[in-house]
Protein backbone atom coordinates (compact mmCIF):
# COMPACT_ATOMS: atom_id res chain seq x y z
CA UNK A 1 0.00 0.00 0.00
CA UNK A 2 2.38 2.64 0.77
CA UNK A 3 4.96 1.70 -2.46
CA UNK A 4 1.55 2.45 -4.69
CA UNK A 5 0.84 5.51 -2.64
CA UNK A 6 4.38 6.44 -3.01
CA UNK A 7 4.14 5.85 -6.76
CA UNK A 8 0.65 7.88 -7.14
CA UNK A 9 1.74 10.67 -5.98
CA UNK A 10 5.12 11.50 -8.22
CA UNK A 11 4.01 9.49 -10.98
CA UNK A 12 3.24 11.86 -13.49
CA UNK A 13 6.28 13.83 -12.41
CA UNK A 14 8.48 10.45 -13.22
CA UNK A 15 6.92 9.92 -16.08
CA UNK A 16 7.52 13.36 -17.38
CA UNK A 17 10.75 13.19 -16.73
CA UNK A 18 11.94 10.26 -18.41
CA UNK A 19 9.87 11.41 -21.67
CA UNK A 20 11.36 14.84 -21.66
CA UNK A 21 15.16 13.02 -20.97
CA UNK A 22 14.37 10.58 -23.34
CA UNK A 23 13.56 12.66 -26.23
CA UNK A 24 16.43 14.84 -25.44
CA UNK A 25 19.05 11.74 -25.18
CA UNK A 26 17.33 11.05 -29.02
CA UNK A 27 17.58 14.58 -30.01
CA UNK A 28 21.23 14.49 -29.57
CA UNK A 29 21.79 11.32 -31.53
CA UNK A 30 19.70 12.92 -34.56
CA UNK A 31 21.75 15.96 -34.01
CA UNK A 32 25.22 14.45 -34.53
CA UNK A 33 24.09 14.62 -38.58
CA UNK A 34 24.32 18.75 -38.24
CA UNK A 35 27.43 18.48 -36.05
CA UNK A 36 28.97 16.03 -38.38
CA UNK A 37 28.36 18.44 -41.34
CA UNK A 38 29.64 21.28 -39.85
CA UNK A 39 32.87 19.49 -38.97
CA UNK A 40 34.86 20.50 -41.72
CA UNK A 41 34.11 24.19 -41.46
CA UNK A 42 35.64 23.70 -37.40
CA UNK A 43 38.80 25.64 -37.05
CA UNK A 44 39.99 26.09 -33.54
CA UNK A 45 42.72 28.57 -34.84
CA UNK A 46 40.22 31.40 -35.71
CA UNK A 47 39.52 32.09 -31.77
CA UNK A 48 40.29 35.99 -31.13
CA UNK A 49 42.54 37.30 -28.81
CA UNK A 50 39.66 38.52 -26.51
CA UNK A 51 38.50 35.36 -26.08
CA UNK A 52 42.11 33.52 -25.51
CA UNK A 53 43.03 36.32 -22.47
CA UNK A 54 39.63 35.58 -20.98
CA UNK A 55 39.83 31.48 -21.13
CA UNK A 56 37.12 31.24 -23.45
CA UNK A 57 39.30 29.99 -25.73
CA UNK A 58 40.25 26.89 -24.16
CA UNK A 59 37.05 25.71 -23.34
CA UNK A 60 35.89 26.59 -27.30
CA UNK A 61 38.86 24.62 -28.71
CA UNK A 62 37.87 21.66 -26.17
CA UNK A 63 34.54 21.91 -27.14
CA UNK A 64 35.34 21.37 -30.95
CA UNK A 65 37.99 18.82 -30.22
CA UNK A 66 35.12 17.14 -28.21
CA UNK A 67 32.14 17.02 -31.13
CA UNK A 68 34.85 15.90 -34.18
CA UNK A 69 33.55 12.42 -32.96
CA UNK A 70 30.29 10.79 -31.90
CA UNK A 71 31.27 9.41 -28.59
CA UNK A 72 32.95 12.61 -27.77
CA UNK A 73 29.88 14.74 -28.93
CA UNK A 74 27.62 12.13 -26.80
CA UNK A 75 29.83 12.82 -23.82
CA UNK A 76 29.93 16.74 -24.60
CA UNK A 77 25.95 17.18 -25.50
CA UNK A 78 24.19 14.90 -23.73
CA UNK A 79 26.17 13.61 -20.60
CA UNK A 80 27.97 16.43 -19.41
CA UNK A 81 25.20 18.63 -20.39
CA UNK A 82 21.86 18.03 -20.96
CA UNK A 83 21.50 14.68 -19.17
CA UNK A 84 23.44 15.76 -16.40
CA UNK A 85 21.85 19.41 -15.79
CA UNK A 86 17.95 17.96 -16.83
CA UNK A 87 18.97 14.84 -14.26
CA UNK A 88 19.36 17.37 -11.39
CA UNK A 89 16.46 19.20 -12.09
CA UNK A 90 14.07 16.30 -12.26
CA UNK A 91 15.72 14.58 -8.98
CA UNK A 92 14.74 17.62 -6.96
CA UNK A 93 11.58 17.38 -8.37
CA UNK A 94 11.06 13.98 -7.39
CA UNK A 95 12.60 14.52 -4.23
CA UNK A 96 9.93 17.12 -2.96
CA UNK A 97 6.56 16.24 -1.30
CA UNK A 98 5.91 14.17 1.05
CA UNK A 99 4.29 14.13 4.67
CA UNK A 100 4.84 17.52 6.06
CA UNK A 101 3.75 18.62 2.63
CA UNK A 102 0.62 16.52 2.67
CA UNK A 103 0.05 17.98 6.59
CA UNK A 104 -0.85 21.54 4.93
CA UNK A 105 -3.44 19.59 2.68
CA UNK A 106 -5.41 17.56 5.28
CA UNK A 107 -4.26 14.12 4.19
CA UNK A 108 -1.61 13.23 7.14
CA UNK A 109 -4.33 12.32 9.73
CA UNK A 110 -4.74 9.19 7.37
CA UNK A 111 -1.33 8.50 6.61
CA UNK A 112 -0.17 8.84 10.55
CA UNK A 113 -3.19 6.87 11.59
CA UNK A 114 -1.82 3.96 9.82
CA UNK A 115 0.06 1.38 11.79
CA UNK A 116 3.69 2.05 10.82
CA UNK A 117 6.39 3.88 11.58
CA UNK A 118 7.34 7.13 9.87
CA UNK A 119 10.96 5.87 9.38
CA UNK A 120 8.95 3.18 7.34
CA UNK A 121 7.25 5.98 5.34
CA UNK A 122 10.66 7.91 4.63
CA UNK A 123 12.38 4.39 3.72
CA UNK A 124 9.43 3.98 1.26
CA UNK A 125 8.57 6.69 -0.59
CA UNK A 126 13.24 7.11 -0.55
CA UNK A 127 12.77 3.33 -2.48
CA UNK A 128 10.32 4.60 -4.56
CA UNK A 129 11.98 7.66 -5.52
CA UNK A 130 15.56 6.47 -5.91
CA UNK A 131 14.14 3.64 -8.15
CA UNK A 132 12.69 6.07 -10.36
CA UNK A 133 15.65 8.01 -10.35
CA UNK A 134 17.42 4.43 -11.58
CA UNK A 135 15.20 4.37 -13.87
CA UNK A 136 15.44 8.43 -15.16
CA UNK A 137 18.83 7.85 -15.27
CA UNK A 138 19.09 4.28 -17.42
CA UNK A 139 16.33 4.68 -20.00
CA UNK A 140 17.62 7.70 -21.47
CA UNK A 141 21.25 6.66 -22.11
CA UNK A 142 20.11 3.09 -23.12
CA UNK A 143 18.17 5.34 -26.11
CA UNK A 144 21.61 6.62 -27.00
CA UNK A 145 22.84 2.84 -28.48
CA UNK A 146 19.90 2.14 -30.01
CA UNK A 147 19.10 4.92 -31.88
CA UNK A 148 23.01 5.30 -33.09
CA UNK A 149 22.86 3.39 -35.78
CA UNK A 150 20.13 5.17 -37.29
CA UNK A 151 22.95 7.92 -38.00
CA UNK A 152 25.61 5.12 -39.23
CA UNK A 153 27.52 6.34 -35.84
CA UNK A 154 27.93 3.05 -33.09
CA UNK A 155 27.99 3.73 -29.34
CA UNK A 156 28.51 1.06 -26.61
CA UNK A 157 25.97 -0.34 -24.76
CA UNK A 158 28.46 -0.90 -21.78
CA UNK A 159 29.26 2.81 -21.80
CA UNK A 160 25.62 4.19 -22.02
CA UNK A 161 24.87 2.01 -18.47
CA UNK A 162 28.49 3.38 -17.08
CA UNK A 163 27.12 6.84 -17.76
CA UNK A 164 23.51 6.28 -16.91
CA UNK A 165 24.97 5.03 -13.42
CA UNK A 166 27.07 8.17 -12.95
CA UNK A 167 23.66 10.06 -13.14
CA UNK A 168 21.90 7.89 -10.86
CA UNK A 169 24.31 8.25 -8.23
CA UNK A 170 24.85 11.67 -7.72
CA UNK A 171 21.00 12.45 -8.98
CA UNK A 172 20.32 10.40 -5.72
CA UNK A 173 22.33 12.78 -4.00
CA UNK A 174 19.94 15.56 -5.27
CA UNK A 175 17.00 13.83 -4.24
CA UNK A 176 17.54 13.12 -1.02
CA UNK A 177 18.89 16.50 -0.42
CA UNK A 178 15.46 17.58 -1.53
CA UNK A 179 13.80 14.34 0.46
CA UNK A 180 15.51 15.92 3.50
CA UNK A 181 14.24 19.74 3.16
CA UNK A 182 10.59 18.39 2.46
CA UNK A 183 10.71 17.66 5.98
CA UNK A 184 11.61 21.08 6.79
CA UNK A 185 9.07 23.06 4.78
CA UNK A 186 4.98 22.68 4.31
CA UNK A 187 5.35 23.51 0.84
CA UNK A 188 6.96 21.66 -2.10
CA UNK A 189 8.40 25.17 -3.84
CA UNK A 190 10.78 26.43 -0.59
CA UNK A 191 12.50 22.50 -0.78
CA UNK A 192 12.79 22.68 -4.46
CA UNK A 193 14.38 26.45 -5.07
CA UNK A 194 16.86 25.78 -1.91
CA UNK A 195 17.82 22.27 -3.47
CA UNK A 196 18.29 24.27 -7.26
CA UNK A 197 20.09 26.83 -5.54
CA UNK A 198 22.98 24.44 -4.07
CA UNK A 199 23.13 22.89 -7.16
CA UNK A 200 23.96 26.06 -9.17
CA UNK A 201 25.81 27.23 -5.94
CA UNK A 202 28.02 23.82 -6.74
CA UNK A 203 28.17 24.13 -10.54
CA UNK A 204 29.96 27.62 -9.78
CA UNK A 205 31.88 26.63 -7.19
CA UNK A 206 33.17 24.02 -8.95
CA UNK A 207 34.69 26.09 -11.65
CA UNK A 208 36.94 27.66 -8.66
CA UNK A 209 37.56 24.52 -6.85
CA UNK A 210 38.66 22.19 -9.34
CA UNK A 211 38.15 19.12 -6.57
CA UNK A 212 34.97 20.26 -6.46
CA UNK A 213 33.86 17.35 -8.91
CA UNK A 214 30.52 16.52 -8.12
CA UNK A 215 29.53 17.28 -11.61
CA UNK A 216 32.18 15.78 -13.00
CA UNK A 217 31.51 12.48 -11.54
CA UNK A 218 27.72 12.73 -12.56
CA UNK A 219 28.95 13.19 -16.35
CA UNK A 220 31.44 10.34 -16.24
CA UNK A 221 34.39 12.54 -17.15
CA UNK A 222 36.31 9.75 -15.52
CA UNK A 223 35.27 6.93 -17.69
CA UNK A 224 35.28 9.17 -20.73
CA UNK A 225 38.71 9.64 -20.83
CA UNK A 226 39.86 6.45 -18.91
CA UNK A 227 37.57 4.51 -19.22
CA UNK A 228 37.31 3.74 -15.41
CA UNK A 229 34.39 4.22 -13.23
CA UNK A 230 34.69 6.88 -10.44
CA UNK A 231 34.54 4.88 -7.63
CA UNK A 232 35.49 7.30 -5.19
CA UNK A 233 32.75 9.95 -6.29
CA UNK A 234 30.28 6.88 -6.28
CA UNK A 235 30.47 5.80 -3.25
CA UNK A 236 31.00 9.54 -1.51
CA UNK A 237 27.68 10.14 -3.28
CA UNK A 238 25.97 7.18 -1.67
CA UNK A 239 27.35 8.03 1.67
CA UNK A 240 25.80 11.92 1.43
CA UNK A 241 22.75 10.31 -0.22
CA UNK A 242 22.10 7.94 2.55
CA UNK A 243 23.37 10.41 5.42
CA UNK A 244 20.42 13.12 3.87
CA UNK A 245 18.10 9.93 3.90
CA UNK A 246 18.78 9.21 7.34
CA UNK A 247 17.98 12.94 8.61
CA UNK A 248 15.27 13.07 6.51
CA UNK A 249 13.77 10.18 8.78
CA UNK A 250 15.27 11.58 11.83
CA UNK A 251 13.60 15.24 11.22
CA UNK A 252 10.12 13.55 10.33
CA UNK A 253 10.27 11.27 13.45
CA UNK A 254 10.43 14.14 15.86
CA UNK A 255 8.13 16.34 14.00
CA UNK A 256 4.78 17.42 15.24
CA UNK A 257 1.88 17.36 13.30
Amino acid sequence: MLWHKAWLETRWRFISAVLILTVMAGGNVYGWLATRALLPQLNTTTISPAAEATGLGSVIREAVELNKTFRGYIWYQAFRQNLTQMGVLFAVVLGCGGLVTESTQGSALFTLSLPITRRRLVGTRAGVGLAQCFAMAIVPSLVIPILSPAVGERFGLVDALAHGLCIFFVGAVFFSLASFLSTLFGDIWRPMLIAISIACALAFASLVIPQLRIFSVMSGETYFKTGSLPWAGLLTSAVIATALLYSAAETLERRDF
